[in-house]
């Protein structure tokens, strides 16, 4: 009977975690649909073949009456194709620019089996003038689920809505690009990194060459693709752009605005950013995310990789990632050799 017991147990134990592997297998395989924030907010989003993440914003929630506009708002985003589970951003602007929020986050099944995208977010708000910025951006965290965490606005339950129309339809009547302070050209910041901009109808595109990285080879063996989304030409609006890299295995999100600033009337991108890096469960998270700041101008402030000189990574690299040393694992190892030790020795005491 005891020995019985015992091989039941383990043998239950084994099917279990191979139903948890199973399940998690099957879920996140794809961003697509509908999902909720923990304020009832709901996000509709389309993953093109492009990497490029299209949908809707139906927000439950605004700081000033108005702040969020008269309709849904319109998503933009990156995550790789095919690629399940790792890190993405996605953007908002707000009401033409007045404010933009972007996210960075990842996708993965927590304990309670289900779905969800942990992110964090920047909120950047419009100021007039350079010195304001301090007062410019807010910093938070959702938690989006497949089902309804508390009522808010919902898309009408047809999901064929061309988003992608939508979208154009939109950002074409948001300016021209005669305005000061166009996003299009080279950007540099002070740490040497490369920004180059075409915007074009809102939809920002281009190519970032950085001059740092965390750990070596953390940015990849080229430069990497930015898309961001922004109202065209104007210096008073807010906007957002994002750059994956290595497939997903982190994201860098920014949100910022172009003021001219200083005596010599230059033109500054302050931006803050959030950095996701991919993790392996929900319990990691709280280590997945850096936030700072980045001031982009027309002329280069330190040196750095360019596309003019055909460099594209990090004049000097980052530094060997060190192996994740499970902390348990010895007590893990230990546990499982006693308890198979039990197992063998069961027999003999009914022998």
């Amino acid at each position: 009977m005891v020995m019985m017991s015992v091989m039941d147990h383990l043998f239950l134990g084994l099917l279990g975690l191979s139903f948890i592997l199973i399940v998690d297998g099957k879920n996140c395989e794809a961003l697509d649909g509908k999902w909720y924030n923990q304020l009832g907010s709901e996000l509709y989003l389309k993953h093109g073949s492009d990497g490029m993440l299209l949908g809707e914003y139906r927000t439950a929630q605004e700081r000033f009456n108005g702040s969020a506009g008269s309709s849904h708002s319109i998503v933009v985003g990156t995550a790789p194709y095919d690629h399940p589970g790792t890190s993405f951003a996605f953007s908002v602007v707000w009401r033409n620019g007045s404010s933009t929020t972007i996210w960075t986050g990842q996708c993965l099944v927590c304990s309670d089996g289900h779905e969800t995208l942990l992110t964090s977010w920047l909120l950047r708000s419009k100021v007039n003038t350079c010195i304001d910025k301090w007062k410019s951006t807010m910093i938070g965290r959702d938690t989006f689920t497949r089902f309804e965490q508390r009522p808010g606005p919902q898309k009408p339950g047809d999901t064929s809505t061309d988003t992608s129309r939508v979208i154009d339809a939109v950002i074409k009547n948001w300016g021209s690009d005669d305005k000061p302070c166009n996003l299009n050209g080279n950007w540099y910041n002070s740490l040497g990194s490369e920004m180059i901009l075409t915007q074009r109808d809102g939809i920002i595109e281009g190519e970032y060459r950085t001059a740092v990285e965390r750990t070596s080879g953390a940015a990849g063996s080229s430069h990497s693709k930015v898309l961001g989304i922004g109202q065209l030409g104007d210096s008073a609006s807010t906007f957002a752009f994002f750059v994956a890299w290595r497939n997903g295995a982190s994201v860098t999100g920014w949100v910022g605005q172009c003021h001219i600033c200083r005596e010599n009337q230059t033109e500054i991108i302050e931006s803050t950013w959030l950095l996701r890096s991919q993790i392996k469960d929900c319990s990691q998270n709280w280590r997945s995310t850096y936030f700072s700041e980045d001031s982009f101008t027309r002329e280069e402030q330190s040196p750095g990789p360019r596309k003019k000189d055909d460099t594209h990574v990090p004049l000097v690299r980052g530094e060997e990632e060190k192996p994740v040393v499970c902390g348990g694992c010895n007590k893990m190892n230990s546990l499982i050799l006693l308890t198979m030790s039990g197992l063998i020795s069961l027999p003999l005491l009914f022998y």
